[in-house]
This record gives C-alpha cells, structure tokens and sequence, in this order.
C-alpha cells in the first residue's frame, strides 16, 4: 500500500489534516489538551544579561537532543545569558557528575535532561541549590518547574489517529500492538504510551496481544531493534503489527529490524516527536501518524521562565508543549524544510 493510500482515510475521518488537525481530534474524541499547555514566546533580548545556566543535556548526537541544544545555544545568546552544557550521556552517573560540575561554578539556575527518574533525588542532592526546570522527565524533588510533553494528550492523539485509521481500513482487526517505551523515565512513560492505547481504545476497544518492549533509558535505537527483531521472530504470520513508541529513535530500531527480515509492510507506525529529517519513518510503508514536539523551540518555554525564576518571581509548575499531530499530509506546513 503507498504513503497516499494510508494518508486519505485520515483525511477522511480528520476532516483537515493541516494545522486544525489536532483541535479535530480534540472535537471528536473528546480529547483536550490540559490547561498547562503554553504558547512558544521570543525571547526578549539581554533579558538574562550576566546569569550562569547549568544544562544537562539528556545526551548529544541524536535529532532531539541536537535540535534542543541549537536553540538553547541561540536563546541564551539573545537573551545575554552564559550557558554551561554538561552531556550525561543518557547515564545518570554522568548525571550526577554534571550536577557536581555546576555546583562549583556558582550557576545561577539549572536546566536538567537526564533519563532515570529514580536517581533525580541523589542528583539534586548532590546539585547547587537554585532554581531548576527539568525537560521531559520530572527531577523530584528540587524541580522549580517541568518543562515538556503533555505526555497523556500527545500519547491519545497518535492513539487515536492510529485507531481510525484501522477502523476506516481493517475494521479494527490488527495481530499484534507493539509498544516500544522507556521504563526507566516513570511515569513520563506511563503517561505517553498509556494514552496511545487510551487514544486507540477510543476508537477500536481495548488494546489486545499487547506487548511492551523496553528499550533502555530514554529509548534507544539499538535496543529496540534487537528486541524487535525477536518480537518479530515469535510473530511468523502477523500481517499488521502496530508499533508505537516513546520516541522516533525506537521505532527508526523497530523498522531496522523489520527491514532484516523483509518485513516493513507489516508494521503500522506511530511515533512520538517529529524529526524532519528523519526520512525512514515518514516514507516507510505504513506511517500513520506523528506527535510534534518542537525541540527546536523548547528554549522558548524553557529559558524566560528560569530567568524569572532566578529572579525571584513565581513561575507555573508545568508548562508543557503545544503539540501538533503530523501525517504525510501536513508534515510541509509544520516543517517546510522537510525534504523526504
């Protein structure tokens, strides 16, 4: 089946699959963003002028991480703020490190992106006691505020667009629901990939032969392959398997492996996060359907509420992501740059 034939039910069911998209799913289903949703914001120039910002970085040399550092790199250079970044590598030792790095350079505030959930408290701890935004992936109990996903709604609108999809085109009959998370990032992860099988449950009923698949700290690629290759082993005679995933590094994994075995017509995606460049999702066989998070833009949201915070002034303690659902229809409008 090609990319047009999967993209026009959707059309069909969405009414619009351009920027509206989202606040048609949100009519149909129900499905509302939460109320701590933000708007992205310029940055006001020298707004920060002669403050020291800490950032640990979830881990450099992926799409995500490479898009959010640009644009802390650009926002702090607007906004006259010295920015300090310390890579943990997706390991929380390294986290830990960084955390003692950043309390001997008298930082003024804290941006941290790091994976365990479970080490946030050793790490703040062990940090300098001043104001603190986590990204993605709650830092307990020293976090000012999070700043990231609104993990339950982008989850259900994937669901939910994977849900129609299937009930426009199979009559919700599917052999297998495959979810590739990330165990380790709590309840972020509970959060995402519960509501894409809420989302989807929506529409065709309860999730069935559900099988979870967790891919390692933050989801990683290589995991998710090697675990997908032997999902896809037990799985002999499956003809449509829907993936899911926390990220689009897992499912870039899932498609590694279904490739090894000449089998990437089976599998039915949806993903978490959109990365323009990221051609082998948005061109593979079955791509249904996206999440946009705008990592290139999380500075907006991230770096004038830290500086009020370093400031003394009272910030939300949420502040999440306006996501946009992305299909092959709509992706040129959200990313012009798009070139698959």
């Amino acid at each position: 089946m090609t990319i047009s034939r999967i993209v026009r039910p959707l059309a069909v069911v969405l009414s619009v699959l351009g920027m509206a998209s989202t606040n048609v799913i949100a009519q149909d289903a129900g499905i509302t963003p939460p109320p701590e949703v933000a708007q992205f914001i310029d940055i006001e120039p020298g707004s920060g002028e002669g403050l020291t910002i800490g950032f640990t970085q979830l881990g450099l040399g992926v799409p995500f991480t490479e898009a959010l550092q640009k644009g802390m790199v650009a926002a702090a250079e607007t906004a006259g703020v010295n920015l300090v970044t310390c890579d943990s590598k997706f390991d929380a030792a390294a986290a830990l490190d960084c955390a003692r790095q950043f309390r001997t350079q008298n930082v003024d505030g804290l941006v941290t992106f790091q994976a365990d959930a479970a080490a946030a408290a050793n790490i703040c701890a062990e940090g300098p006691q001043v104001p603190v935004i986590a990204i993605d992936i709650e830092q307990q109990p020293c976090q000012t505020a999070f700043v990231g996903a609104a993990n339950t709604y982008a989850g259900q609108i994937v669901g939910y667009a994977i849900g129609q999809y299937f009930k426009e085109n199979f009559d919700c009959q599917y052999d297998a629901f495959v979810s590739l998370e990330s165990l380790a990032v709590g309840v972020v992860n509970d959060m995402r990939m519960g509501g894409m099988r809420d989302g989807f449950a929506q529409v065709c009923g309860e999730v069935q032969n559900l099988r979870v698949i967790d891919t390692g700290a933050g989801g990683q690629a290589d995991a998710a392959q090697r675990q997908m290759t032997d999902t896809l082993t037990a799985l002999p005679g499956a003809q449509k398997i829907i993936v899911v995933g926390i990220n689009e590094d897992v499912v870039t994994g899932a498609l590694a492996a279904a490739r090894s075995q000449n089998r990437t017509e089976n599998l039915y995606l949806g993903v978490q996060n959109f990365d323009p460049g990221n051609c082998q999702i948005w061109t593979a066989p079955h791509f249904i359907a996206s999440a946009a998070y705008f990592p290139e833009k999380y500075a907006q949201l991230i770096l004038p509420n830290l500086i009020k915070a370093v400031k003394g002034e009272t910030i939300a303690k949420q502040i999440l992501v306006p996501h946009e659902v992305v299909t092959k229809a709509n992706m040129m409008q959200l990313y012009p740059e798009t070139n698959c």
